[in-house]
């Protein structure tokens, strides 16, 4: 019976290990979706205080393994935003992305691998502040170009279902140009950044599956 047992113990461990490499030609899925409404209404009905958000986001992924072990992937983004006041103003923004990556992993056993990646993408924002019932001014625009890193751990639940956790965005580079107003009133803008985000440990840190295929 011991026996049996530690045969059966022996052959799920290296199970695990087999499912802790991704082989050439595996596709690899993952994303987010997220949405989220928020109403505020004054308890004291001489007070204007209402306001409204709504916020929707697309994230999904896309990989295939060139390489045992080593991916080539795309990520694509939208997300929309748009808040309402009690004094009938209204802000929308629509964002669209667009990026690639390359993930590497290291197999560590027993179904855990550590991964390293890179990421490159764009991603195009208009933007808009009018009131309710007015005429709808021509949308702001900006865009951004960055270069990110993201190491993290994953570990493979059987062959084809995958939990990873890491630090997005640990090192960064970003440029960002934004043109706003119109007319004599119309303004343009550059900014780049370099930086970890090292301080803002919380707010990077991730938690999320992806599948194998």
């Amino acid at each position: 019976m011991k026996k049996q047992f530690y045969l059966l113990t022996a052959g799920l461990l290296l199970a695990c290990m087999a499912h802790a490499q991704l082989k050439k030609g595996d596709i690899l899925l993952g994303g987010n979706i997220n949405f989220s409404k928020q109403t505020t209404k004054p308890l004291n009905s001489n007070y204007p205080g209402f306001g409204d958000q709504t916020t929707i986001g697309f994230y999904p992924s896309i990989a295939r393994a060139i390489k045992d072990d080593l991916l080539v992937g795309l990520n694509l983004t939208y997300a929309y935003f748009k808040s309402t006041n009690a004094y009938g103003n209204i802000s929308t923004q629509d964002s669209y992305g667009l990026g690639v990556f390359i993930r590497k992993y290291k197999t560590l056993g027993a179904g855990f691998a550590l991964f390293a990646e890179g990421d490159l993408g764009g991603a195009y924002t208009l933007s808009n502040n009018y009131a309710d019932g007015g005429a709808k001014p021509p949308a702001n625009e900006s865009y951004t170009v960055s270069a990110g890193f993201y190491p993290g751990i994953a570990y493979f639940i059987g062959k084809h279902v995958q939990l990873e956790t890491g630090l997005q965005n640990l090192g960064y580079i970003q440029y960002g140009h934004a043109k706003m107003g119109q007319d004599t009133q119309e303004v343009e803008s550059n900014s780049f950044s370099v930086g970890t985000g090292l301080s803002q440990a919380l707010s990077n840190f991730v938690v999320g599956v992806k599948w194998v295929i």
